[in-house]
């Protein structure tokens, strides 16, 4: 039933985010998995009184992050999974981004609506690049490249493929664990120059060489190469003047019986779709 309350509510996600904000700066996980793990000891270690850091860890638990076994506190199997510091499944920069963007949000939002700012205004190189050295590298590889692997392995095409595009592919990593699973597929990686000069670093990191290749420029403007037997590419869509161009552009690009793969937040026929995603892409 909708009420106020449900709005309320919402205040109180603002204080869970800077309570986990706090966390992943204190390298709080990390701290407890390395059983530095009472109140008295986590207290000396970041330098903060005891009372402070109870109600911190007491926060953590309320958000099921932690748990706590007489004076001892664990982490949860999902602060194990994504918010042990310098594990690689570490999420922790993709969640301190996101805050940034979001305290950008209002500001944002509301200039879409008032200064009729352009989403295409956001196609800006240098701001890919530097994320793509991190918080992108972290979210692909953790959050999106596992369920791309899944929807790529299960094309009935896919003992067949030989090329592949991962158009506007960020940090690549999204092609490199599609390439990673197939045992001969070669792969382009497409993107702006700085954003590539970042993605050959990854390439590197994965052993990819002789089967990953980049090509940089613009999609809307440059020639994205062609022969590919599967094009995969998400959350691109928004930035273009003339989508239909692209579409065209990337149609020309495949092979006869070629596949796109397009993932992106998009209203079904019933004018519905996930919340946290529509709201997600905003940021």
């Amino acid at each position: 039933m909708q009420n106020i309350n449900n709005y309320l509510s919402l205040l109180l996600a603002q204080q869970k985010t800077e309570i986990l904000e706090l966390a992943l700066e204190l390298k709080i996980f990390k701290l407890i998995e390395e059983n530095i793990n009472t109140i008295f000891i986590i207290s000396s270690k970041i330098n903060i009184n005891e009372h402070k850091t109870k109600i911190l860890l007491d926060s953590l638990v309320f958000m099921e992050l932690l748990d706590i076994n007489q004076d001892k506190y664990l982490n949860t199997k999902f602060a194990k999974e994504s918010f042990i510091y310098g594990t690689s499944s570490y999420c922790g920069d993709v969640f301190l981004h996101r805050k940034q963007l979001a305290g950008n949000g209002k500001k944002m939002m509301k200039s879409m609506f008032e200064e009729k700012k352009e989403l295409e205004e956001i196609k800006i190189p240098k701001l890919w690049a530097d994320a793509s050295k991190k918080f992108l590298k972290q979210e692909q590889k953790n959050l999106i490249a596992p369920m791309a692997v899944d929807i790529i392995k299960n094309l009935k095409e896919f003992s067949s493929l030989n090329n592949m595009l991962d158009l506007g592919c960020s940090s690549g990593v999204i092609g490199l664990e599609i390439t990673k699973n197939h045992p001969n597929v070669k792969t382009t990686l497409f993107d702006y120059e700085e954003v590539t000069n970042i993605t050959k670093e990854h390439i590197n990191e994965y052993n990819l060489q002789n089967r990953v290749f980049v090509l940089s420029g613009d999609i809307e403007k440059n020639d994205i190469g062609k022969n590919y037997d599967l094009i995969w590419c998400s959350n691109i869509f928004y930035f273009f003047k003339d989508k239909k161009e692209v579409i065209k552009k990337i149609y020309d690009a495949l092979n006869p019986n070629g596949i796109l793969v397009s993932c992106h937040v998009e209203i079904d026929t019933k004018n519905s779709l996930d919340e946290n995603s529509f709201f997600t892409f905003y940021l």
